[in-house]
């Protein structure tokens, strides 16, 4: 038995999607099943109720699961807590391996506390005793579809990443790896990163979308403060903004300027280049339709 957590998130949805491609038996942990309602439906996918936070809650969760694809919501205060707790909670319960899904270049040390926590999570998993794996890619391409609403309104992206070369992965590249390593063996111990096929600066994204939308699309290198309303006035909790800003001034580094298609080599994953991407989400952008995984 395999467990997904976090399966009704953007990563998590997108993996028990890619489950259900190859009509394989799964299981899925959810706070409430109301989220999980769009897969009540498939025989294949059972769907328990349990709080990662709270282990007493995930009983039903872990009972008979070999593997665990651990991912959560980027909680800023709480996401380190949550995966550890599952970690422990899994260990108990017998789990052999434990799939993470991490972040390119995890660090204790970082001013950013997504890979601090990353960094703190990952060493718990090795140290506990557990079969471990950590799948690192770049940042998602379908974070992109948050700016949707400036693209729309405003033919703009604010984004404070200057100049700086991005390598930006697709979700559904991210979970055949996943899918892959959870369902065959010879992974224990492995790190696998990954990124999209093309290094790109903000004004080649706005590019593509300006052939694929038909109109000119404009690249406006805001300031931190600046993307940090933006973020907010799209609803975006204060210290949610504040944790992505931190990310926006690591890629401005170049931290995430490197191709890296070893993954998908190994995998035989063919990687998904921005323009596909953009094509296949293109009334996302034009206002026509609400993003999905």
């Amino acid at each position: 038995m395999i467990l997904i957590t976090g399966a009704t998130g953007l990563t998590g949805t997108a993996l028990v999607n890619e489950f259900r491609k190859h009509n394989a038996r799964v299981r899925i942990l959810t706070r409430d099943t109301q989220n999980a309602k769009m897969f009540e439906d498939d025989p294949n996918i059972e769907i328990v109720v349990g709080d990662m936070l709270n282990p007493e809650t995930l009983d039903d969760a872990l009972k008979g699961v070999d593997k665990v694809a651990l991912l959560s919501t980027a909680d800023p205060l709480a996401m380190a807590e949550t995966q550890i707790s599952l970690i422990n909670a899994a260990k108990k319960a017998g789990v052999r391996h434990i799939v993470k899904l991490s972040c390119l270049n995890p660090d204790k040390k970082s001013p950013a506390r997504f890979l601090r926590m990353h960094a703190e999570i990952e060493k718990h998993l090795e140290d506990s005793g557990i079969a471990w794996t950590h799948i690192r890619p770049a940042h998602f391409m379908q974070m992109y579809m948050l700016d949707s609403p400036t693209v729309i309104a405003q033919d703009s992206l604010f984004i404070p990443i200057g100049d700086a070369f991005i390598a930006p992965t697709d979700v559904h590249d991210i979970v055949k790896v996943f899918h892959a390593v959870l369902t065959t063996e010879g992974h224990e111990g492995k790190i696998y990163e990954l990124s999209g096929p093309d290094s790109m600066m903000m004004n080649d994204i706005a590019a593509q979308l300006s052939r694929a939308l038909g109109r000119t699309i404009h690249y406006v290198n805001v300031t931190p403060e600046q993307e940090r309303q933006q973020l907010v006035s799209f609803g975006m909790p204060e210290q949610l903004a504040d944790a992505v800003n931190e990310l926006y001034s690591e890629r401005r580094k170049g931290s995430e300027s490197k191709v890296l298609l070893e993954t998908h080599k190994l995998f035989g994953i063919q990687p998904t280049p921005f323009a596909e991407f953009v094509a296949q989400n293109v009334e996302v952008f034009k206002g026509t339709q609400i993003a999905h995984a």
